[in-house]
């Protein structure tokens, strides 16, 4: 009888033991992150970065155990929808679509989108204006030029050259005095030197000064845009400029999904900002559209200043943590109240600061 007693007493004590295990087990957070500077940094030491500073002062107040696990962007997602993992402490952007597979924290942090390219230097562009040029864009709107100026300056001569031979005289030297008229005619320079005598000849002319001042404007425009080189570094201040270029994003990124709603055709989707950075860098893409802290911190710690922003800002987002639906619902309340602490505090916009991230 005692026998079984110790033996009914093991097997309690051990399943009590195995239970306190598991629950101690089950108690430990899986917080999964990807490398995101500013907000999650990687180095030797560890993890630092705005997100991480502000769960592990969290975690300091609600003394939660947890582990971190190093994860993609899209592994992230799925790891919360499938509840592998607990919480993701990068600044996920809040959307509709994410929020019917997670919960999300408060946001902590209001950003956009803007466009990243090569950086090119004065140099470069006077030598790449100087070789536009050569052009075939450029030679092509100089010949629909001449070929306009051709076709009135030859009309005229011939009204002209019959009655008016002093001036329009006939043969290829007629010829050269009709195409010679025209042009001085559609630059409104006017010496005067030759002028048509004969009723077709002023009609000709008078539709050519009216023709030549809508022409003139679209062909200057024309051979502008052709000199025009390095359009995404120079000029372009408006997402849409870049709807006919190869654009670098983020897979299954909040800008991701935003451009290809907005039929952005030629994007190129890799795991990290890392891989998009290699691909501008050998030119695979034309440039690197990502959210502003993110891009704007390459930039500012790249020391041999590859890279610039463009004055380019669309798709406003709101950054948050996000939850796992299964996560106790008052774990979540007490780290959204411990984040909103934080984030009101003065040593936020200090930290804020000195990642250059604190708005007026």
């Amino acid at each position: 009888m005692k026998r079984n007693l110790h033996k009914f007493l093991a097997i309690t004590l051990l399943l009590c033991f195995s239970f306190e295990v598991q629950a101690a087990k089950n108690d430990t957070l899986v917080v999964g992150y990807y490398p995101s500077a500013p907000f999650i940094i990687e180095n030797v030491t560890g993890l630092s970065g705005i997100s991480v500073y502000l769960w592990e002062n969290i975690q300091r107040e609600l003394k939660q155990p947890y582990v971190y696990k190093k994860m993609t962007l899209n592994e992230v997602l799925k790891g919360v929808a499938s509840t592998d993992i607990d919480v993701t402490i990068d600044p996920l952007t809040i959307t509709s679509a994410r929020s019917e597979i997670m919960d999300f924290s408060a946001p902590y942090y209001i950003s956009s989108s803007s466009v990243m390219v090569r950086s090119v230097s004065s140099f470069q562009k006077g030598m790449e204006f100087i070789g536009s040029f050569l052009s075939l864009n450029f030679f092509k709107a100089v010949g629909a030029l001449f070929l306009i100026v051709f076709i009135f300056g030859t009309l005229a001569w011939v009204f002209e050259h019959k009655h008016n031979p002093e001036e329009f005289k006939p043969g290829i030297k007629g010829l050269w005095s009709g195409i010679w008229w025209s042009a001085v005619t559609m630059t409104t320079v006017g010496y005067g030197d030759k002028s048509p005598k004969t009723a077709g000849g002023r009609i000709i002319a008078l539709i050519w000064m009216f023709s030549a001042i809508i022409i003139i404007s679209g062909f200057t425009a024309s051979i502008a845009s052709s000199l025009t080189v390095n359009q995404l570094s120079w000029n372009q201040n408006k997402i849409e400029d870049f709807k006919e270029k190869k654009i670098a994003v983020i897979e299954k990124s909040a800008t991701e999904s935003y451009l290809r709603q907005h039929f952005f055709k030629n994007l190129q989707s890799y795991k990290s900002l890392k891989e998009c950075q290699s691909a501008l860098r050998e030119m695979e893409v034309d440039a690197i559209s990502h959210d502003i802290p993110q891009v704007t911190y390459i930039t500012q710690f790249d020391s041999l200043s590859q890279y610039e922003i463009l004055p380019v800002s669309y798709n406003s987002q709101l950054y948050a943590f996000g939850f796992s639906t299964k996560l106790d619902d008052d774990l979540k309340k007490s780290i959204t109240v411990e984040l909103l602490k934080i984030t009101e505090s003065t040593h936020w916009k200090v930290l804020l600061s000195e990642y250059g991230l604190l708005k007026e």
